[in-house]
């Protein structure tokens, strides 16, 4: 299987290893949904778990639809939908995601409201 430009466009994120203010705002960018899925996943790949709940949370409210490849082909999905998977799941895109601390234990922790 070839990869797809998203995977791509993920692998170069990791190489040049942007800031935590671009990666914000790939996230907070309303006109693209590719790219706020973009910066959701490098976000979820490389961030601390107090910043991915901080800036994917609100990603729930995005009901966007987006194409998904599967082994199946393509798929349409929505936008909260892979933010969900990125939050509850331990892989995505065929990716096995870093652990991600319970949002109950950081609220316990007073780090998240």
């Amino acid at each position: 299987r070839k990869p797809t430009k998203f995977m791509c466009l993920l692998l170069k994120m990791l190489q040049i290893q942007p800031e935590m203010e671009i990666i914000a705002e790939f996230v907070k960018n309303e006109e693209y949904k590719y790219v706020r899925c973009l910066g959701a996943l490098y976000l979820r790949c490389v961030g601390r778990a107090v910043d991915v709940y901080k800036y994917l949370e609100p990603l729930y409210a995005d009901y966007s639809k987006i194409r998904v490849r599967t082994y199946d082909g393509w798929n349409m999905t929505h936008v909260d939908e892979f933010i969900d998977e990125l939050l509850t799941s331990d892989y995505s895109c065929d990716i096995s995601l870093p652990h991600l601390a319970k949002r109950l234990h950081l609220e316990q922790q007073r780090l998240l409201e």
